[in-house]
């Protein structure tokens, strides 16, 4: 009997000596108190979220009305601006590739302040001038949304520089595009959504969980919440974009016209 006791003792105490080892040496797992903190935090960086969306106003008539015709510059002001300096109209793609290889018209790729549609009626390709006017946008925009500590969004281009053929292309299926010579053709203007805004995730934005699987759960659901608020939240995007664009073409560094036919804002560069 004592030697029945004595094994019994001995596996006791090899259990014990293990169970230590492993409360020391291992990292413990997630408990349900960590789990519930994480939860408990990303529904209050949600909340904020909603409650500084609702803060951000949507456009006044009065903003709107002063990137609309009659109270802004009409289109023919976006033509003569373009059309003394710009590049020459763009007729097509060795155009394009000459204008490349001067310098004259960059690549349009998206980045951090912008996305970039599939442009079907217009090359992706824009003076440098432009270019640099788009990310003065992104960085205005940007930081107004941090004021109101939001998170990054970036706009959307949807058509950049067009060749004569392309013009006419879209006019066939869009009346709003103009007639005859565009300021598109000379890479001094773009088209951006007015209602199209993606969030940009950022490492700030990020909630720290010590459990791989829980952390990518968590910041996986506040990701594709922040961008649901982008199309919930769109008209309060607006109104920001509203006011960053006519403080620019109070600035004179750009002519903008809030399009009443189509959900764009039409852009050229001034300088």
């Amino acid at each position: 009997m004592w030697r029945q006791r004595a094994i019994f003792l001995l596996i006791g105490l090899g259990v014990g000596i293990a169970a230590g080892w492993l409360f020391f040496f291992s990292e413990p797992p997630t408990t349900p108190l960590e789990s519930q903190g994480a939860l408990e935090e990303l529904e209050e960086q949600l909340q904020n979220a909603r409650a500084s969306f609702e803060r951000l106003q949507p456009p006044t008539s009065a903003e709107e009305n002063s990137l609309r015709r009659p109270e802004t510059l009409p289109y023919s002001a976006h033509l003569e601006i373009a059309d003394s300096l710009g590049v020459e109209p763009v007729t097509g793609e060795d155009d394009i590739s000459r204008y490349l290889r001067s310098g004259d018209l960059v690549p349009l790729v998206e980045n951090e302040f912008y996305t970039v549609t599939v442009l079907e009626h217009s090359a992706p390709f824009v003076t440098p001038a432009m270019k640099a006017l788009l990310d003065e946008i992104g960085r205005r925009f940007q930081a107004g949304l941090g004021e109101h500590r939001l998170p990054a969004y970036r706009f959307t281009i949807s058509s950049a520089t067009r060749t004569a053929a392309l013009q006419a292309d879209l006019r066939a299926g869009n009346r709003n595009a103009a007639p005859g010579t565009s300021s598109h053709e000379y890479g001094m203007s773009v088209d951006v959504v007015n209602f199209r805004y993606a969030y940009a995730q950022a490492e700030t934005d990020l909630i720290d969980v010590r459990d791989d699987e829980l952390s990518e759960r968590i910041n996986t659901q506040l990701a594709e919440t922040y961008r649901a608020y982008g199309g919930l939240y769109w008209d309060h995007l607006f109104g920001l974009m509203t006011r960053v664009l006519g403080g620019l073409q109070r600035e004179d560094q750009a002519l903008v016209l809030l399009e009443a036919e189509q959900p764009v804002f039409h852009i050229t560069v001034t300088q």
